[in-house]
């Protein structure tokens, strides 16, 4: 044991006369300034996430190259020499210690222990890509001052939830979750905590006439409550579809959502309603989740009332489907009166708009609901080429 513990010394006093830990101190420092330095600027040039590893990865087997060429080679004023092995010193070669290496090493140990520090009680850390994959859309506000809107309040509730649901790498909680705490003395934290979600959107309707008008901020909820983005939008009402389009991407790119080719061109395309047919087809689809026989009724004459005025549009001929099916499912007609209505307005609705997520839904709930068959609900859920996963919308009903 004596011996074990002499030869342990010997090692440590010979790992302190070739200035191993000093060299490995000075380089912890600037790795550690290096690692805090690409954890944010590598996500703000989309850097994928394991690059970020990579690097960790390489810095750690840099430490071991490190501490090996520190054993073997000094940097002295006459440059890099090979270290002298313990017997070849004599008393005047054995060099003092440097001023500047001890100087830089305990600045190198500060910068460690500050930086340390600042990430545990410093400010806010900055987003990373994955940072955020779930997000709920709260009930929006309707500060119109026109409480006869509100049903159509609702209903833009609806059909942004459906919008921003088509990011395949975002899960948005369904409508019925969300409505779930409306009213509720909760905070946002509160509630993304119940549903699991990590931000939430807040949305507040100002003007509903001609002319939208909408504020949002989006809030990371893990942890305090972390404002991430604000935005006022003021739009003509027959470009409401692009709008929410455009407020789709830019939530995407706010929480470093990266999209697929496909969602990209989705959220690309252009296309214009009829004021009062979308104004129509918001009230229907308010209607339509009340789920009572009066609402149903009303539900059919809104969504008609917006295809006699936009028949090119394809949502309102799926809000048909879906308000059939649900009468049938029902039992408030009969089977053989619903089924051909709602494979009318499926095939309406799908040869309009191929890529409608709506439609797909109507077809989705229909197959599992109707017929049954929940291998043909599954595959409309998820149809690849229209990027529409609302398996994170809840069944059997939340538009």
């Amino acid at each position: 044991m004596p011996q074990s513990s002499g030869r342990l010394s010997r090692i440590w006093r010979e790992v302190k006369r070739r200035n191993v830990l000093r060299s490995l101190a000075i380089y912890a420092g600037t790795a550690f300034i290096i690692l805090e330095a690409i954890t944010i600027i590598f996500p703000r040039w989309g850097f994928p996430d394991w690059t970020i590893d990579l690097v960790l990865w390489l810095l750690i087997l840099g430490a071991f190259v490190n501490m090996i060429i520190a054993w073997f080679f000094d940097i002295t004023p006459g440059g890099i020499q090979r270290t002298k092995a313990l017997e070849e010193e004599v008393v005047e070669e054995k060099p003092s210690s440097s001023k500047g290496w001890k100087a830089a090493t305990y600045i190198s140990l500060v910068v460690i222990v500050g930086l340390v520090v600042l990430n545990i009680i410093g400010g806010p850390k900055s987003l990373r890509a994955g940072d955020i994959q779930s997000l709920v859309i709260l009930p929006f506000d309707n500060f119109t001052g026109d409480d006869a809107l509100n049903n159509m309040v609702s209903g833009m509730h609806s059909s942004l939830i459906t919008d921003v649901g088509r990011v395949s790498g975002l899960q948005v909680k369904s409508r019925t979750s969300s409505n779930a705490f409306k009213g509720k003395n909760m905070t946002i934290p509160e509630i993304a905590s119940e549903l699991g979600a990590h931000a939430a959107l807040e949305t507040a309707v100002t003007c509903l006439g001609d002319t939208i008008c909408i504020q949002l901020r989006l809030v990371s909820t893990d942890g305090d409550e972390e404002q991430l983005w604000v935005a006022d939008y003021r739009e003509e009402k027959s470009q409401a579809l692009n709008l929410y389009n455009r407020i789709t991407k830019q939530i995407a790119e706010e929480i470093l959502v990266e999209l697929s080719s496909d969602e990209e061109e989705l959220l690309a395309r252009k296309q214009t309603v009829d004021p009062d047919a979308y104004d129509a087809y918001l009230r229907g689809l308010y209607h339509l989740n009340q789920l009572t026989p009066g609402d149903f009724q009303k539900a059919w004459d809104y969504f008609q009332r917006a295809i006699d005025l936009d028949p090119d549009w394809a949502d309102p001929h799926a809000g048909m489907a879906v308000t059939w099916m649900f009468t049938g499912y029902f039992g408030m007609v009969p089977e053989n009166m619903s089924t051909p209505k709602i494979n009318l307005y499926l095939d309406q609705a799908l040869e309009l708009d191929p890529n409608s997520a709506f439609a797909y839904y109507a077809k989705g709930v229909t197959a599992v609901w109707t017929e049954w068959d929940w291998e043909k609900g599954e595959k409309a859920f998820i149809t690849p080429h229209i990027a529409c996963h609302i398996r994170h919308i809840q069944i059997p009903l939340l538009i």
